[in-house]
């Protein structure tokens, strides 16, 4: 299976992991608009909410990068400007994963 190919697959299969999660989002951000700060707290400690968040945080932030690349692969014509412009969406996007997860890990603790 060739690079494409593979992109392609995985940008499917993130978009539709990213459907129920954004329901699931939607939903819950109407039920946090209601609540207090305490229980905007309760409700991120709750482990199955933490988890629900983090993996719809990393699979958009994977979503986006490959959806990046690939407009990056069909207009731009310099391969060092390319490169340059890939290395630092890639930056990005895995400093962000990065963080997210130190963040999430640190609100377990």
């Amino acid at each position: 299976m060739k690079n494409y190919s593979r992109k392609w697959i995985t940008q499917r299969v993130t978009a539709a992991l990213l459907l129920p999660l954004t329901f699931w989002f939607i939903y819950s951000a109407i039920s946090l608009s209601e609540m207090e700060y305490d229980d905007i707290t309760i409700f991120f400690k709750s482990y199955i909410n933490l988890l629900f968040f983090y993996i719809m945080m990393i699979v958009m932030l994977l979503h986006s990068k490959l959806g990046l690349q690939t407009i990056i692969d069909d207009y731009v014509t310099s391969k060092k400007g390319s490169k340059t412009i890939k290395f630092i969406i890639n930056l990005f996007s895995y400093s962000l994963m990065c963080l997210m997860t130190i963040l999430i890990f640190r609100n377990l603790f």
